[in-house]
């Protein structure tokens, strides 16, 4: 495994299914960057990053580093609950003993990440990290995380 910052994060192994979304206006996507998205509103097929506070996810956007302006570019969200994503961290630090554990997202700098000390949302599972850096985490997505079709990150 490599140690310290990645140049590019995304999916490291695991299933594929999902389906095609279009990404919302004025979205800014780095390489270095996690990748999870939440819908926009209910009665869109638009998805945005999900950040701090977003308590349910569509999945992992497949895409290249984009600064979205139009919101008509269509990209594939992989929703698969076998898939493992790598993703850096914002906040808190990687231990072994966070292995099936839950965090939260948060978005520092346009760079989206996990937070590993906070599991309010709980949007993901930790798999394994960076034990030596502290720079990613390996992570799925939450499968009681998913079931809604609601945009609103403040319902109970």
């Amino acid at each position: 495994m490599q140690d310290g910052k990645q140049l590019l994060y995304g999916q490291i192994r695991g299933g594929e299914e999902g389906d095609e979304y279009i990404l919302a206006a004025s979205q800014t996507i780095l390489n270095a960057s996690g990748k999870f998205v939440k819908r926009t509103a209910d009665d869109t097929d638009t998805v945005t990053l999900a950040g701090d506070g977003t308590t349910e996810l569509v999945g992992h956007l497949e895409c290249e580093a984009i600064a979205s302006t139009a919101g008509t570019e269509k990209r594939k969200v992989v929703r698969d609950l076998t898939a493992v994503f790598r993703i850096p961290i914002n906040a808190g630090t990687y231990t072994h003993l966070m292995k099936g554990k839950t965090c939260d997202l948060s978005i520092s700098s346009n760079v989206q990440g996990a937070q590993l000390n906070a599991s309010t949302e709980d949007t993901l599972i930790v798999v394994n990290g960076d034990l030596v850096n502290n720079a990613w985490v390996d992570v799925m997505l939450n499968p009681a995380k998913m079931a809604s079709v609601g945009a609103d990150d403040t319902t109970p």
